[in-house]
């Protein structure tokens, strides 16, 4: 509820008389203005030059005006004068572009026939010297086919190195022929003349081995890499169809007491001239004449294969003999069950009597009166393999039964191309 005296004409009064009020009035004054400061008192020659500057400024500005406007006239008109020059010499500039594009053109287009012209003579000389090249190449393929019918031009270091291996060979026959030959024994102490059992006869197996079996080096590791620290546990070692002795000098290189005996002359004749204790003999009359249980082990290396039947059982049979109990007998073999074998490696050497499965091996083994017969396979055909379907996670079930079957199909036709039966004597 307002106040009785709170009415508009009675406000209305109040406020013209605190408007008519001083306001230095201490008593009616609503807030105290505050008093202004005293300035400070100007300098002497400060005010002088407020007082010239406030006598000299109607003179002044008019002045700077026109001297302002007659500096932009001056540079207007200097800037238009460089701006023609500038297009007079880009005029002038245009023109000589113009007059040497005029004279350089007949000599650019000459230059450019005399490149076209060089190209075209570089590419007859190409060819030229594309067909000379092609006829070098075919004349050192007929050179290659001429030196090595079977392999070409790569094989003619291969076929240059069997030349000298014989030539060397037939030097030492002839420095042996010389002087005196070493006469064939077939057991320590007794001298008989070589049997052909397991020879190669007249069938030059030296070359043969040297051209088709590989690089010795390459052989010797592989079988150093499978057989030497199992025949260094049974010691000592006899190499039977050691051929040129690799093996047994490997052995003994190895601190393994090893000897070899083969029925090729001129192969013994390789190992013997290198100090190597290799016998000339035939091997199945060496082991008859050898004592029982006199040895560690017995090696065979690619030589089964070539044994008739009737002389393998014999092998087997005097092997079991003369291994002391504990000893091993291993025999190396390509592997018929690898029809790529028998297509092959098999086929081609013609002194290969008959194709020995791994079972019938293992059997002829055991009947021998071995046990303990292992076999273990090398040298898969992967080359020739066929490789696995890659249909993924989602593929259809048909996939992997077609794998397994490929799978198979590879281990039949390109399978291990060699496998190595392992027979222990009875301890």
């Amino acid at each position: 509820m307002s106040h009785p005296d709170a009415d508009p004409a009675t406000l209305a009064r109040l406020a013209a008389e605190l408007r008519d009020r001083q306001p230095d009035d201490p008593g009616t004054a609503l807030h105290p203005v505050p008093a202004e400061p005293e300035p400070a008192p100007v300098p002497a020659r400060a005010r002088w030059k407020q007082a010239v500057k406030r006598a000299t400024k109607p003179m002044a500005d008019p002045a700077l005006d026109r001297l302002a406007n007659r500096v932009a006239d001056l540079l207007k008109h200097r800037l238009d004068r460089q701006y023609s020059e500038l297009l007079v010499r880009g005029s002038m500039m245009q023109a000589e572009v113009a007059a040497l594009r005029d004279e350089r053109e007949p000599e650019l287009a000459r230059l450019t026939r005399d490149a076209l012209a060089r190209v075209a003579g570089l590419e007859i000389n190409l060819e030229l010297m594309k067909g000379e090249l092609q006829a070098f190449d075919d004349a050192l393929e007929q050179l290659g086919r001429a030196i090595a019918p079977g392999a070409g031009f790569v094989g003619v270091p291969e076929r240059f190195a069997e030349l000298r291996e014989r030539v060397n060979a037939l030097d030492r026959r002839l420095r042996a022929t010389g002087t005196s030959a070493p006469a064939p024994t077939d057991a320590p102490g007794t001298t008989a003349a070589p049997a052909t059992s397991g020879s190669s006869g007249g069938f030059d197996y030296v070359g043969f081995e040297g051209r088709f079996r590989g690089d010795s080096a390459t052989v010797l590791a592989t079988l150093e890499e499978r057989y030497l620290r199992l025949l260094e546990a049974h010691q000592p070692v006899l190499d039977f169809g050691c051929g040129r002795g690799e093996l047994v000098a490997t052995l003994r290189e190895h601190g393994i007491e090893a000897e070899g005996v083969d029925p090729d002359p001129g192969m013994v004749e390789q190992a013997q001239s290198r100090g190597l204790p290799v016998h000339l003999a035939d091997g199945i009359a060496w082991l008859r004449a050898a004592p029982e249980q006199s040895l560690g082990s017995i090696i065979s290396v690619h030589v089964v294969e070539h044994l008739p039947l009737p002389v393998l059982v014999e092998l087997l049979e005097l092997a079991a003999s003369r291994i002391r109990p504990g000893g091993i007998f291993v025999a190396e073999t390509p592997n018929p069950a690898s029809l790529i074998v028998l297509g092959n490696s098999y086929i081609l050497d013609p002194t290969h009597v008959w194709p020995l499965h791994p079972s019938l091996l293992t059997f002829l083994c055991e009947r021998a009166g071995f046990r303990d017969v292992r076999l273990e396979f090398h040298a898969p055909a992967e080359d020739y393999q066929l490789p696995p379907i890659d249909a993924g996670p989602d593929g259809p079930p048909w996939v992997d039964d077609l794998n397994r079957r490929l799978e198979q199909l590879n281990q039949v036709l390109f399978g291990p191309q060699e496998y190595a039966a392992i027979a222990t004597t009875p301890s």
